[in-house]
């Protein structure tokens, strides 16, 4: 149902449910069932018996939950609630909050979790007893009735928003003079800290304030929403630990990482959805997070800073006492890097119990431990113990999903990385089990040259989509924008993002490896450095990101009910392992950055236009759209056409560019352009590297920039005797055929569609015979 058109559209293809699944990573359980739509006179008929079979069954639904329910006598206290907490979520997740009825001609629409539903109201519940319990002993009796409730402002919306994530994390490099500093660990451990911290704070500030972990709606991507009483203690304390917050960060960071935290009360008229929505209390935090990021660290920077002489020789950030000294920042993270594919458990601890030092701490906020699964009896008395990617729910009460896989050494593989190996490895170095393979060993796993290749993508439009893909259009659409389903939908993209991920690079890699001679067993050949909330960052082998990255805009488009208005951007750029992280991060940022600039304009005729906008992928020096299955248009690229309808081709083109919309391309798919890769492989046998080096000369000489072109470049019909003469003097056979058809003809055919012309192959042809060549290299 997000669109950013009105609720009842013929743009409106698909209807998705969950089958009544546990949750789990499982792609069949998490991922909705999808059937076309039947619309007449504008009416969507939603519900259809017929179509919707084989959901699953409460019954066994109950059971399941009934039988682990009994787990309860495990735990007490905190323990006990944060149990039901996860437990609640595991088998609610995919129960509706409610549903149409029938025979009432109820128009309560199914898309709200009872998990998240319940969550809310349990929020609201502790802080409307707060609020009205302090006025009590205050001798101000509040009236708890639903008319004086609408006019009382009783809750306060907490955001806390992490700032310089990108730069704390690719701010490393390898300091030659230490040994046992490894990139790989060091990033890996830099970007699980900041999905701690974010983590940590929440919880601290909730415990200070005395609430469950129920008051927080969302946790993840260095961001957190928490739901309290509207009290004059909640503001002052939140006041004075935002204090002791940057007081810490600035100290232990060196200002390298802040947070902001914004607060806004409002009354129960902003739940209802009529003339006043929770969206409009979600814009008014995020103005006063803006305000307030510009002032970050305004105390602390007065401050007498201490001349320690020396600089961290990795991040170049944080002072230290002496030279070639890691600061305490890289040498944990290079730690925590090297930990975490042992680690199994989670475990938080608010109470600064008496155990051994915690893998990480954040001052009087808190400390964090990574458990391996045989230590995990020394903190059975831990208020929440949390199990990784698995919401097996036994000694742990409740679990977390991480993006974190990354390829492993295991005692079924090291053999193979001794005997081939080890001459990259440094004096004194060895092949470890369960360390995490180093990015230039990774990059020799790669088919054909041996190169990494690193991708940067997060969703389009997302802050939009928040704000508005929800709101009423006109009057006559139900009131759709509500904390119970913003919270369903931040939840199931963080799933996505921070779980299901890990999954997706397992299946990919395997594809893979089972070509990699001599190589029985490896985790994955993909190195996800962040991935939360709705971003990510992964390297890998090149060969390999390049499925990969198909797979995962596939899956994405599955998993939001084929929803085109969820479109995700992204950058692939392919490099030496030997280029320093933080340069890695950059260009793949700025490729990122020319999807998100993408737009694709046609004139269908006099007074109409055909525009699609971002859901791209970057790539050398071109961007596409991701795959020619994804038919039809999204809901924003539809608003657009429908405002832009009489406005004249220029009119339209100036529009585009003063909204950021910069680079005007022709539509071309990237799935088509590996399609054409794979085709003319296929004929390696028959085809010369040296033809494909005169193929890529031709396009230097003859397909030229061009302002005034679509795409900006220009064909010089020159090109197509030069052509002929090369595929005619080098190529015989079925080789031939297909490169003049290619090339000269008609451009690339299947199932005798032209699914790319001549004119689109020519001008994609340095990105086509790149990868080609990079394929062929080394032999392999």
């Amino acid at each position: 149902r997000v669109s950013f058109k009105e609720e009842i559209t013929k743009d409106i293809k698909y209807f998705s449910y969950y089958k009544l699944k546990p949750l789990s990573l499982d792609k069949e359980s998490i991922f909705p069932k999808t059937v076309e739509v039947e619309i007449s006179n504008n009416e969507i008929t939603y519900y259809n018996q017929e179509k919707l079979k084989n959901f699953g069954s409460y019954k066994i639904l109950y059971e399941e939950f009934e039988k682990e329910l009994k787990k309860l006598q495990n735990f007490k206290d905190t323990q006990a609630l944060n149990f039901i907490y996860y437990l609640l979520q595991k088998y609610l997740w995919c129960i509706p909050a409610s549903t149409f009825d029938i025979n009432k001609k109820s128009r309560h629409y199914p898309d709200i979790s009872l998990f998240d539903h319940s969550k809310v109201l349990s929020a609201i519940a502790t802080s409307l007893y707060d609020y009205w319990k302090t006025n009590l002993d205050n001798k101000k009796a509040i009236e708890l009735n639903y008319n004086k409730l609408k006019e009382e402002s009783f809750l306060l919306l907490i955001e806390g928003d992490i700032t310089g994530i990108q730069k704390f994390i690719y701010n490393i490099s390898k300091p030659q003079e230490i040994e046992k500093f490894s990139i790989a660990k060091a990033l890996r451990g830099k970007s699980f800290l900041v999905s701690l911290i974010s983590e940590l704070l929440a919880r601290y500030i909730l415990k200070e304030l005395n609430y469950p972990i129920v008051n927080a709606l969302y946790i993840g991507g260095g961001k957190f929403q928490l739901l309290v009483a509207n009290t004059n203690k909640n503001r002052k304390k939140i006041e004075n630990i935002e204090n002791q917050i940057n007081n810490v960060f600035f100290e232990k960071f060196g200002g390298e990482l802040g947070i902001v935290l914004a607060y806004k009360k409002f009354s129960g008229e902003y739940l209802e959805e009529k003339e006043k929505s929770f969206a409009d209390v979600i814009e008014d935090v995020q103005i006063l997070l803006d305000k307030k990021k510009k002032k970050k660290f305004k105390n602390e920077i007065l401050k007498e800073i201490k001349d320690k002489s020396y600089l961290c020789p990795s991040c170049k950030t944080v002072s230290v006492e002496e030279e070639n000294q890691l600061c305490s920042i890289c040498e944990n993270a290079n730690k925590i890097g090297g930990k975490l594919p042992k680690v199994k458990y989670l475990v938080f601890d608010l109470d600064n119990k008496n155990i051994p030092k915690a893998d990480f701490e954040l001052g009087d906020f808190g400390k964090v431990y990574l458990v391996e699964e045989e230590n995990i009896n020394k903190f059975k008395d831990f208020d929440e113990i949390l199990l990784l990617n698995d919401t097996n729910l036994e000694i742990n009460n409740g679990f977390k999903f991480i993006g974190n896989i990354a390829p492993l050494i295991t005692e079924n593989n090291k053999k193979f990385f001794d005997e081939n190996f080890t001459e990259e490895l440094k004096e004194g170095e060895e092949f470890r089990e369960k360390s995490v393979i180093d990015f230039t060993i990774l990059s020799k796993l790669a088919e054909g040259d041996k190169k990494l290749a690193v991708f940067r993508a997060d969703v389009d439009n997302l802050g939009l989509i928040f704000s508005d893909g929800l709101k009423k259009k006109k009057e006559t659409d139900t009131h759709r924008y509500t904390i119970s389903r913003i919270a369903t939908l931040s939840r199931m993209l963080d799933l996505f993002f921070s779980g299901y991920i890990n999954k997706l690079a397992e299946e990919v890699s395997q594809d893979f490896i089972k070509k990699i001679e001599g190589l029985k067993e490896l985790n994955s050949l993909i190195y996800i450095v962040y991935s939360g909330g709705d971003d990510l960052f992964v390297i890998a082998p090149y060969n390999v990101i390049l499925e990969f990255v198909l797979k995962l805009r596939k899956d994405f488009y599955k998993f939001t009910a084929k929803n085109l208005t969820f479109g995700m951007s992204g950058g692939i750029f392919i490099t030496h392992p030997a280029l320093p992280i933080y340069l890695l991060a950059k260009f793949s940022e700025d490729l990122e950055s020319n999807s998100k600039k993408s737009f694709y304009l046609r004139e269908r005729n006099n007074k109409e236009y055909e525009i699609n906008i971002k859901d791209s992928i970057s790539i050398f020096d071109k961007t596409y759209r991701w795959s020619i299955e994804f038919n039809g248009k999204n809901s924003l690229e539809n608003v657009l056409e429908e405002e832009l309808q009489n406005k004249g081709y220029n009119e339209v083109y100036e529009f585009l560019n003063n909204i950021g919309l910069s680079e005007r391309k022709n539509i071309n798919y990237f799935d088509v352009i590996l399609k054409v890769v794979d085709r003319i492989l296929q004929n390696k046998d028959n085809v010369s590297k040296a033809f494909l080096y005169k193929l890529l000369q031709l396009y230097s000489l003859y397909v030229k920039d061009c302002k005034d072109c679509v795409d900006n470049k220009h064909i010089d019909i020159s090109i197509y005797p030069k052509l002929y003469y090369q595929i005619a003097r080098n190529l015989k056979g079925e080789a031939r055929e297909f490169f003049e058809n290619l090339l000269i003809k008609y451009g690339f055919k299947e199932n005798n569609k032209t699914l790319m012309s001549k004119e689109d192959i020519l001008k994609n042809l340095n990105v086509i015979i790149s990868i080609v060549l990079m394929k062929l290299r080394g032999g392999s």
